[in-house]
């Protein structure tokens, strides 16, 4: 039955008989392997393209740019294993002055107010925001602005009277950052003692406090996917899935930073360069630095979220605005460094998400163990969250 199906003229059955193809099967055969072909091509062309593109980049970038992260201060009382604060960071600590954070967003609302509003900033980098006196003035200022205000934050530092102000003065979008399922794996994760159920209690009175107020939070639920984790993820489902003011669990991605810390890249199962993917590609096809930038808490510029020390600083916002920043001499130095595919600065040059074509840092960051219940304008979920 199979062979007559076959058969569209005389000669077919010889042909067949013969365990030839059939002329149809013969013009199928010709017209799959030139669609192929041309499929072939068109994917060149679109590479040729890219990469002119990245060679073609500006020098002076359009000057409308994201602001990704402003520090609020980069104290903290965590010790993570899995953080390069922890034992690589070496300027100096401090907060945020208030004339420091207005004239950041005042600047980023003047530049690009539809980015602002939806995309926002997160007001932490490499601290611990919450402990910052001024905090709830600075969520205030920024969403009363437009500025849509993210955090990042460890539970253990949401005491009663930083819940009073998470709930009068609510940030648009707050990542809860909870590692462990217990004191001791906390403690492992996070270098506090004795705190896992202290987090776990406050988180509840927190969620308690927004569900009964009706506060609009888009609230995260986060926990690092890495081996230090591994039996916490397995009981993140059963715990936090479908907690009452919990709109979103996951997985979040493990990174590396800029892949200087050796005991941090220690944690992933393969390792961590960037050395085969110079000598694959023709250029790096990062696109921060025609994008974004960030602000550490004494109103240094740096081009990458993942500039915990300050290894790369573009300016300061208490000396040049931030658009004279964007397109500075160190900016255009670094935009230089990339399209001579020459990048050496210290910040960049063992970066693994160098030379990852079409993949800016922050894209892919989470796995999604329970979907968003609502949304809350755009979501933007773990990018640059740690």
């Amino acid at each position: 039955m199979a062979t007559l199906s076959r058969i569209r003229e005389p000669r077919d059955l010889a042909r067949i008989l013969l365990g030839r193809p059939t002329r149809a099967e013969q013009e199928s055969e010709r017209l799959a392997k030139k669609a192929k072909e041309r499929t072939k091509r068109l994917e060149l062309t679109k590479e040729i393209e890219y990469w002119k593109g990245m060679a073609e980049r500006p020098l002076l970038a359009e000057p409308i740019f994201a602001i990704d992260n402003i520090e609020l201060t980069n104290r903290c009382p965590m010790r993570c294993i899995m953080c390069p604060r922890t034992h690589h960071m070496t300027r100096d600590q401090g907060y945020m002055s208030f004339e420091v954070f207005k004239r950041v967003i005042d600047q980023f609302i003047a530049i690009n107010p539809r980015l602002a509003s939806t995309h926002g900033a997160f007001l932490h980098h490499f601290g611990e925001s919450l402990m910052h006196p001024q905090i709830e003035r600075f969520i205030r200022y920024a969403e009363e602005s437009g500025v849509r205000v993210k955090l990042s934050v460890n539970p253990l530092a949401m005491k009663d009277k930083v819940i009073d102000f998470l709930i009068a003065s609510p940030p648009s979008y707050l990542m809860i950052a909870l590692d462990g399922h217990d004191d001791e794996s906390f403690e492992r994760i996070r270098g506090v003692r004795n705190a896992y159920d202290i987090s776990v209690k406050r988180l509840h009175s927190y969620l308690a406090r927004k569900v009964a107020a009706n506060v609009p939070t888009f609230v995260e639920l986060g926990m690092i996917d890495f081996a230090e984790n591994a039996h916490s993820l397995h009981l993140l489902r059963d715990r936090w899935v479908g907690v009452a003011g919990i709109d979103s669990v996951t997985a979040k991605k493990f990174t590396t930073w800029d892949g200087s810390a050796e005991e941090i890249n220690a944690y992933l199962p393969a390792p961590v360069t960037n050395v085969e993917a110079r000598a694959r590609f023709p250029l790096p096809s990062c696109k921060l630095p025609w994008e974004r930038l960030s602000v550490t808490w004494d109103g240094s510029v740096v081009p990458c979220c993942y500039d915990y020390n300050g290894k790369m600083v573009l300016g300061n916002v208490m000396q040049q605005t931030l658009t004279e920043i964007w397109n500075g001499e160190p900016m255009r130095a670094l935009r230089a460094e990339f399209r001579a595919n020459k990048v050496e600065n210290p910040l960049c040059r063992q970066c693994p998400k160098l030379y990852r074509s079409g993949e800016r840092i922050g894209e892919g960051e989470a796995k999604e163990i329970s979907p968003p219940s609502r949304t809350n304008g755009k979501t933007v979920v773990a990018e640059c969250v740690e």
